[in-house]
């Protein structure tokens, strides 16, 4: 059952993300959705955010593991949102039952990380191996918990939709005194399930800002051009009247769109990567 059906509101009408109650909905929370929006709201969530994740990179690079345990400890997936993969398994798919600790190992052993190249939560989906849309997305959802609780409960003032009060299961983030802490919030239920709503403008099934598409926009077009002025290159074919073919799908398995092939080019064209992804934010920019 979807919210609009539940709640007998037209779905073109609603702000927040007409979520199924009874599955999982594919869609993740993009953090270049949340830089690019006007309102405060969004503004106010992107710097708690960005805030966040230059925490956590500051300590990792002093190596303060105890005090990145104390943040993270409590880093598991939250189900109130029904985004990504929240029903699939007990503990969510992203952090699993170790809560933060995964996040800290892949931290702490990140080369890029410690040598300070990893700048942002942009440079996280492209740098560090087994961060992806569903990681972010539900880190994201836990930096900002609070103010999503916060939303929910004006737009259920504004479509008169009923609440209960609800001890919440898991410690949230007080991201204004960097603490976890415990909360009884007014909340609509679903089968006495709190739920929680997310903004459309949050929300995307693809990132504007991602491995595969900085595989497709700039590994391949550039490996293509490289590839053209290798000698005896086993992708290129070259026409009688001069002209050169390069075999994009055997290129393509030569250099598949993984995290590996990325950091390798990452490493070769860090300029270029640099180049592509400041500009891509700054299309982002209001």
């Amino acid at each position: 059952m979807k919210i609009s059906l539940k709640y007998h509101i037209s779905a073109n009408k609603l702000d927040f993300v007409n979520i199924n109650l009874s599955k999982d909905n594919k869609i993740f929370i993009d953090p270049a959705k949340i830089k690019k929006g006007t309102s405060e709201f969004h503004k106010s969530c992107y710097q708690k955010v960005e805030n966040f994740i230059q925490n956590l990179l500051e300590l990792s690079k002093r190596r303060e593991y105890s005090t990145l345990m104390e943040i993270n400890e409590n880093l598991y997936e939250r189900n109130e949102t029904r985004l990504g993969y929240s029903l699939e398994t007990t503990h969510g798919k992203s952090f699993g039952e170790n809560g933060g600790r995964d996040l800290i190992r892949l931290l702490a052993k990140n080369e890029w990380v410690q040598n300070g190249e990893v700048e942002d939560i942009f440079d996280c989906l492209i740098m560090i191996p087994n961060i992806g849309e569903d990681k972010v997305s539900d880190l994201i959802t836990t930096i900002l918990f609070t103010d999503l609780i916060s939303y929910t409960q004006k737009q259920c003032e504004m479509w008169d939709i009923e609440m209960q009060k609800v001890k919440l299961d898991k410690l949230c983030w007080d991201a204004e005194n960097e603490k976890w802490v415990r909360l009884k919030e007014e909340l609509p239920m679903h089968n006495e399930r709190p739920i929680v709503f997310v903004p459309k403008s949050f929300t995307g099934k693809k990132y504007l800002f991602s491995y595969e598409k900085l595989y497709r926009d700039v590994i391949i077009p550039l490996y293509k051009e490289r590839e053209k002025t290798t000698k005896g290159s086993r992708f290129v074919v070259q026409y009688k009247n001069g002209k050169k073919h390069v075999l994009g799908n055997a290129l393509r398995l030569e250099y598949p769109c993984t995290k590996y092939v990325i950091l390798d080019f990452v490493k070769k064209y860090d300029n270029v990567y640099r180049e592509y992804k400041n500009k891509i934010l700054s299309d982002l920019e209001p």
